[in-house]
């Protein structure tokens, strides 16, 4: 399961989870930490991997691939962590679709002009000389709305398996698991969420 943390040297908060056998950090943004704080979830508590997906699907969390640098330790001077086994899936995040890395994903559209290709990659990826997308927006900018329209404008050939991953994701609706944790530690929101994902830009009209 995903842990809450706080940094030794700021403010704010992160969360550790293993995806595909290896440690993750996401960051949160201040609404994502007001979400958890709203849900009784506090520094050092475990909480469900779909509540960790939820925020991730709305922007809330995000992995920018900058390491636990700061992260915080326990007395021994190791990560504090404790990964038990959770009934929502870890493959359940979307990932690159070269090198199945989940760090500083893009959403990117590349290839002939008439027969583009969409894709979610890395930094690394990206960087590769190959890699030459004519779009590519970050996932946590991404809703559903903004999604379809783009794929409106930009018409592709195929799609990876990852990008109808992430499509399949921003279906998903996982209000009712925040629902069950709210009635478990006694909370009493009706909702902790706005109907529909944060947007963060405009997609052009033409």
């Amino acid at each position: 399961m995903p842990r809450l943390h706080k940094y030794r040297d700021r403010d704010a908060s992160y969360v550790l989870t293993a995806i595909r056998g290896a440690v993750v950090t996401f960051q949160l943004t201040a609404d994502g930490e007001k979400k958890l704080a709203a849900a009784r979830i506090g520094p050092g508590e475990k909480f469900p991997r779909a509540l960790l997906l939820d925020l991730y699907r709305r922007g809330d969390a995000f992995t920018g691939g900058s390491g636990p640098a700061s992260l915080a330790l326990d007395s021994a001077g190791q990560l504090e962590m404790d990964f038990a086994n959770d009934p929502d899936p870890e493959t359940a995040f979307p990932a690159c679709d070269v090198c199945r890395s989940v760090n500083d994903l893009y959403l990117t559209i590349g290839g002939n002009p008439d027969d583009l290709v969409a894709q979610l990659q890395c930094a690394t990826c990206r960087a590769l000389p190959t890699a030459r997308p004519d779009t590519s927006i970050p996932l946590a900018l991404l809703s559903r709305p903004l999604l379809l329209r783009l794929f409106q404008l930009k018409p592709v050939a195929a799609k990876a398996p990852n990008v109808k991953q992430f499509e399949e994701l921003l279906r998903a609706e996982f209000e009712s698991k925040w629902a069950a944790l709210r009635k478990q530690r006694g909370t009493s929101q009706t909702s902790l969420f706005d109907s529909t994902p944060a947007a963060g830009f405009n997609l052009p009209s033409d």
